[in-house]
């Protein structure tokens, strides 16, 4: 058994040199794996990073220019507003001094009209009066003779004398 022992012993030693030799390569494969991966994780943090970065000047510059647009839309509806504005109180002008000049000349009209009107009532009214009083005249001249002739005809019966 004693020879047995130097073997056990050798074989043991080979065991603690290849477990020794399996850890120490298994703690070189973690270290080796774990740099790696750190590696590996900054450099995707530092893409990351990089995109993120890029990603806020593409929204910066997309905002930036969405603002110019709606900016310089604002202000060309601004424009086209006053545009409308100007036309819309150039034709109201112009529609009121039409207007304004159509009463006039209506007015004008019916001025002309009414004294046409009154100028017709008044040689009418004249007329009338002119034929109305030429018939009362002739008719009192009437009356006047036949109360002469009644008068006469009165101091005949009575008196027999004619004046």
């Amino acid at each position: 058994m004693t020879a047995l022992l130097p073997k056990i012993r050798q074989e043991r030693k080979s065991i603690v040199e290849a477990v020794a030799q399996l850890f120490q390569e298994t703690n070189e494969f973690l270290s080796a794996t774990t740099a790696n991966r750190n590696a590996q994780a900054q450099k995707q943090a530092e893409e990351l990073q990089a995109f993120h970065k890029q990603l806020e000047q593409t929204s910066q510059e997309f905002l930036a220019e969405t603002a110019q647009e709606r900016i310089a839309k604002a202000q060309k509806q601004a424009e086209e507003l006053q545009a409308f504005r100007k036309q819309l109180e150039q034709t109201s002008q112009e529609f009121l001094a039409a207007t304004a000049q159509e009463r006039i000349a209506q007015a004008q009209k019916q001025a002309e009209e009414l004294q046409a009107f009154h100028k017709q009532l008044e040689q009418t009214s004249q007329e009338f009066l002119a034929e109305t009083a030429q018939e009362r005249i002739a008719k009192a001249q009437k009356q006047a003779k036949e109360l002469q002739a009644f008068r006469q005809d009165l101091f005949v019966s009575i008196f027999g004398v004619s004046l």
